[in-house]
């Protein structure tokens, strides 16, 4: 299934850039996260794999968190 291989690759690509946005202090790293730990919690969800979904929606979660408490600082 090439394209799950697609799907997960733009998600690492997209957490990447989320990465370096955070290391420059951008509250839009939260956005790109939130996009790429959906990604993969489809993909996980669609393979089955249970731990690694709960994990992601932790993840989006977080995102989703940290996006609203970067906002309350400014």
């Amino acid at each position: 299934m090439i394209w799950i291989e697609i799907i997960s690759a733009v998600a690492t690509v997209i957490a990447i850039a989320g990465v370096i946005l955070n290391n420059n202090r951008r509250r839009e790293c939260f956005i790109l996260w939130l996009g790429s730990n959906s990604l993969t919690m489809a993909v996980h969800l669609y393979s089955g794999l249970w731990a690694m979904s709960g994990r992601d929606a932790i993840f989006v979660y977080l995102a989703v968190r940290g996006w609203m408490m970067w906002s309350k600082k400014k």
